[in-house]
C-alpha cells in the first residue's frame, strides 16, 4: 500500500544496565524512515559474529518470518561480517544506527551543498568497510550486500577515495563562497543555535526572527544554514540554525557537516537550544553531547544554555534542572518559542553577552549619520547648531573605526 512504512525491528546491545545507549532515540530517529514494530534490549559484551547472543539471534529471526519484518535496525556499530551474518541469519536487510541516520540524511538534503555533504558521511563510512564489503558480497548474495560483487576489491576502494576528493574539492568551493557570505555579515553581530536534534532549534529561530520555517517534530530537518534578523530591536542581530547533534556522531560525521556547524559556532553568542521537557538524565545526556561537539571545533564564543517547551515542565522541575545539570548549565534561561513565553528575556541576555562598546561622536556629515542608523543601535541623537550629537552600540572594534573615522 503506498505510504505504508517499512516495518523494522530495533536491537539494542548495552554493556551494562548504567549504559547511557538510548532505545527512545533509536525509536525516534527509525521513525522517520520505518514503522517501528518491536524494540530489544540486550545487556551483554559484544558478541564477535553477530554484536548480539546466538541465543537472541534465534528468537529474532522466527520473530521476523513470523511479523514479516523488513529491515532489523541496531543501535550498535555493525563491522561488515557482522552485518553479512545477521543478514544470512534474518535473510532481510541489516543496518546500524549511523547508516540509518545516513538515510534520514538523505530524505532532508534539499540543497546541492547539504547532498554533498551526505555523500561525503556516507563516502567516509565506506572507505574503511570498502574491501570487507566486496570480499564478503563475493561469497553470496545476502539483503543488502547486492552491488558489491560487481567489484574488484582494490577497485571500489580506490574509486571511493577518488570520490571523495572530488566532494570535497566541490564543498572548498562552496566554503570560499560561504567566506564572502560572512565577510558581508561581520558589521553585524550573530548568534548561534547548536543543540540536539529536535530540541526546537527552529521554532526558536522562528519566534527571535518572525520567521515562519517549517519546523517539523522530526529529528533533522534542518541539514543548511538559515540566517535572520532578530525582530523588533534597533540592532541589526543574525541568527543561524543549523544540523542539530546526536549521541556517538562520529569523526567523519562531523566533518562532512563542519561548515554548516562552524557557521552557528563562530558566531559571537551561542545558544545551546535543550528540550526541557526530556528526562533530567536524557537532559545530560544531551548536553554533554554539545558540549563536546563545541569542544572538538574549538568553539570559544560565550554560552546561552536555552531550556525550551519551559510550558511542558512545572517550577519543581525547573529547579530540578538547575540543581543536576549545574556542571553542564552556562546561563541559563527557561523558554517557549511556541508560545512566546520569555523570547523578549532571551534577546536581553543575548544584547548583554555580546558585550557590545558605546561610542558618542559630534558630526555635520549626512552620510555618516546615515550609516550610524542603518548599522549601529542608536541610544541617543541630539541636534544643536545643525550638528548631531549621536551615542551609539556596536562592536568593540567597529566603535573604534568610527570614531577614528569621524574625527
Amino acid at each position: 500500500m503506498e505510504g505504508e512504512k517499512i516495518k523494522a525491528i530495533l536491537i539494542l546491545r548495552k554493556d551494562h544496565k548504567n549504559d547511557n545507549k538510548s532505545m527512545e532515540e533509536l525509536v525516534e530517529l527509525a521513525s522517520v524512515l520505518y514503522e517501528p514494530v518491536e524494540t530489544v534490549i540486550q545487556i551483554r559484551k559484544p558478541d564477535p559474529k553477530y554484536q548480539i547472543g546466538c541465543g537472541l539471534v534465534e528468537k529474532l529471526s522466527k520473530k521476523i518470518r513470523e511479523k514479516n519484518i523488513d529491515i532489523v535496525i541496531f543501535g550498535n556499530k555493525l563491522t561488515p561480517s557482522q552485518k553479512y551474518n545477521l543478514a544470512k541469519k534474518f535473510k532481510v536487510e541489516v543496518i546500524d544506527k549511523i547508516e540509518l541516520v545516513l538515510r534520514i540524511f538523505y530524505k532532508h538534503a534539499r540543497t546541492k551543498e547539504a547532498q554533498l555533504q551526505v555523500r561525503l558521511a556516507e563516502l567516509q563510512y565506506e572507505l574503511p568497510r570498502a574491501r570487507e564489503k566486496v570480499r564478503l558480497a563475493k561469497m553470496g548474495e545476502q539483503p543488502g550486500f547486492g552491488g558489491y560483487g560487481d567489484y574488484e576489491v582494490e577497485k571500489y576502494y580506490q574509486k571511493i577515495k577518488r570520490e571523495i576528493v572530488n566532494i570535497k574539492r566541490k564543498l572548498e568551493k562552496v566554503k570560499e563562497h560561504r567566506k564572502i557570505t560572512r565577510k558581508s555579515r561581520e558589521k553585524f553581530d550573530t548568534v548561534g543555535l547548536i543543540g540536539y536534534t529536535n530540541a526546537g532549534k527552529t521554532s526558536l529561530l522562528n519566534a527571535l526572527t518572525g520567521e515562519r520555517k517549517e519546523a517539523k517534530n522530526q529529528v533533522f530537518t534542518t541539514l543548511t544554514t538559515t540566517t535572520r534578523a532578530i525582530k523588533h530591536i534597533k540592532r541589526k542581530i543574525l541568527v543561524t540554525d543549523t544540523v542539530g547533534f546526536i549521541d556517538d556522531l562520529p569523526p567523519f560525521m562531523i566533518e562532512a557537516f563542519l561548515s554548516t556547524i562552524e557557521e552557528s559556532a563562530n558566531s559571537d553568542v551561542i545558544l545551546i537550544v535543550v528540550d526541557a521537557s526530556d528526562e533530567i538524565d536524557e537532559i545530560r545526556r544531551k548536553l554533554k553531547v554539545c558540549h563536546e561537539i563545541l569542544s572538538k571545533i574549538n568553539c570559544k564564543s560565550p554560552i546561552i544554555t536555552v531550556f525550551n517547551k519551559v510550558d511542558k515542565i512545572t517550577e519543581e522541575k525547573k529547579k530540578l534542572i538547575l540543581e543536576k545539570l549545574d556542571r553542564y548549565i552556562v546561563n541559563p534561561i527557561f523558554v517557549s518559542a511556541k508560545y512566546h513565553i520569555n523570547i523578549n528575556k532571551l534577546i536581553d541576555m543575548i544584547m548583554d553577552k555580546l558585550n557590545l562598546s558605546i561610542g558618542t561622536i559630534e558630526t555635520d556629515n549626512p552620510k555618516l549619520v546615515s550609516y550610524l542608523y542603518e548599522n549601529t543601535e542608536i541610544i541617543e541623537d541630539i541636534i544643536d547648531d545643525n550638528k548631531h550629537i549621536i551615542t551609539f552600540r556596536a562592536k568593540e572594534r567597529d566603535v573604534n573605526r568610527i570614531l577614528k573615522v569621524s574625527n
